[in-house]
């Protein structure tokens, strides 16, 4: 019985980090928006955004650029192929 209830509460743990994730997700989005007036990224975002989640510079830019993430695994998987 006790078993059972682990498994649900876990799982609710688990729904819980994976929405806490996206909201990260988008914040890191918005802090890390191209300058609007010149259409670059802002100069030392990505680092001091490594450092606030402590995902590292990678990850955060995976999740800020999905198209990114999705480059990195083509590459890995011609690559291992």
């Amino acid at each position: 019985m006790s078993d059972a209830s682990d498994e649900r509460e876990l799982v609710a743990a688990v729904a819980e980090l994976q929405a806490a994730e996206e909201r990260v997700a988008e914040a890191l989005r918005a802090f890390l928006a191209r300058d609007p007036v010149t259409g670059r990224p802002v100069h030392g975002r990505i680092g001091r955004a490594a450092h606030l989640t402590g995902w590292g510079e990678q990850r955060v830019k995976e999740t800020v650029t999905p198209a990114l993430a999705d480059r990195r695994r083509a590459k890995r998987k011609a690559g291992d192929a």
